[in-house]
């Protein structure tokens, strides 16, 4: 029912948890919100998991690729890279649209995968050690009967 988003500041990366109905305008808040200028240091990584009960029957592709394209200009992309688990064939494709609206002439720095990588993604941002962590909030929200919140933002 939204996406969750947390900022690991002293380290550069940021989480987001896409997890029961995604409509437009989470998607659209969720993107107004990474683009803050207290967010924008150069060289960050990213983690989205979309996870398998995430529905996107109320988000548009339209949405998706332009919300894509506005993260294209974000400061925050030089010499960083996201990293996106997918726990779904429908959240799979609807990541590499996502994926393909952010590509930056010449760089590789968005990876779409499936779930079974979680741990050669977290290796590859350099996030390791928040491994736990990570695994700890993707289960309480995928398993969560909550369907109170629709965007939370926690700095860290």
């Amino acid at each position: 029912m939204g996406i969750y988003f947390e900022s690991f500041a002293e380290n550069n990366f940021m989480l987001t948890i896409f997890y029961g109905e995604v409509i437009d305008e989470d998607l659209k808040a969720h993107t107004l919100e990474a683009l803050q200028d207290k967010y924008n240091t150069p060289g960050k990584v990213g983690l989205a998991v979309i996870c398998k009960h995430a529905s996107a029957s109320h988000l548009s592709y339209k949405t998706i690729f332009s919300e894509g394209k506005r993260m294209q200009k974000a400061e925050f992309r030089k010499d960083g890279k996201l990293a996106i688990i997918a726990k779904s064939l429908v959240g799979y494709g609807l990541a590499k649209v996502y994926g393909v609206a952010t590509e930056l002439d010449g760089m590789d720095e968005t990876r779409v995968l499936h779930e079974e990588d979680l741990d050669q993604a977290l290796q590859w941002l350099g996030v390791s050690d928040f491994s736990a962590e990570i695994k700890h909030k993707i289960d309480q929200l995928e398993f969560s009967d909550s369907t109170e919140q629709k965007f939370t933002s926690k700095p860290h």
